[in-house]
């Protein structure tokens, strides 16, 4: 019985979703579903097409940038840059209701623009901005979702890993793939800002400002 690629996609999410509930790691589920899929599809010859797969991209050096960008993520990390740009920018913008959650979503972007980890950014984001937050009364998951949120636009914004890896898999130019994602991701950058405010300033109890003695 011949299936079409439709029901193929169609039973290997639903697979996926199924063991999800279980618990196991994604990763081990993904390449179970894979491997189960490949062997009813192809029988004995899954192993020589997932040879060939697998080969075919990682022969392409496009994939080199991926351990750098780790290694710059790595050293904003190490050298402190993030928190002094933090505490800049929250001089700067503490004064207003929502201001360091404002500041959480343009330090997010700066670290999307140059780093492309997400891992990374919402690490860094929740070590730095969510105690600092708390500590001034804005609500505990108004911030958290701050960090999330700012931490998650390294994988629209160029340089992003994901990209890097997505662009050999589906074939196309990883430059287009940057250029077509400039501009979404400050977009997206640009509207959780204005989310921010817009929630700030209607529940004023949500992100108080800094006194003004802490900014001085």
């Amino acid at each position: 019985m011949e299936l079409s690629p439709e029901l193929v996609t169609i039973l290997m999410l639903g697979g996926i979703l199924v063991l999800v509930m279980t618990g196991f790691p994604l990763a081990y589920i993904i390449g179970f579903v894979g491997i189960a899929v490949g062997l009813f599809l192809w029988g004995e010859n899954v192993a020589d097409v997932f040879y060939l797969r697998v080969y075919r991209l990682m022969v392409n050096r496009v994939l080199l940038a991926v351990p750098l960008f780790i290694f710059m993520g790595a050293m904003l990390e190490r050298s402190g840059i993030i928190e002094k740009l933090y505490t800049a920018l929250y001089l700067w913008l503490g004064g207003f209701r929502g201001g360091l959650a404002v500041v959480t979503i343009l330090v997010g972007t700066v670290m999307a623009a140059t780093v492309g980890v997400i891992t990374a950014s919402v690490t860094l984001l929740t070590m730095v901005a969510l105690p600092s937050m708390i500590k001034r009364g804005y609500s505990k998951s108004f911030a958290a979702g701050c960090c999330t949120a700012g931490g998650i636009l390294g994988i629209l914004i160029p340089p992003s890993v994901m990209i890097v890896v997505y662009g050999p898999m589906a074939e196309i130019s990883v430059g287009q793939m940057f250029f077509g994602a400039f501009v979404p991701g400050f977009m997206l950058a640009a509207g959780y800002v204005g989310y921010v405010v817009i929630r700030a300033f209607v529940q004023k109890d949500i992100g108080p400002p800094v006194p003004v003695e802490e900014r001085t």
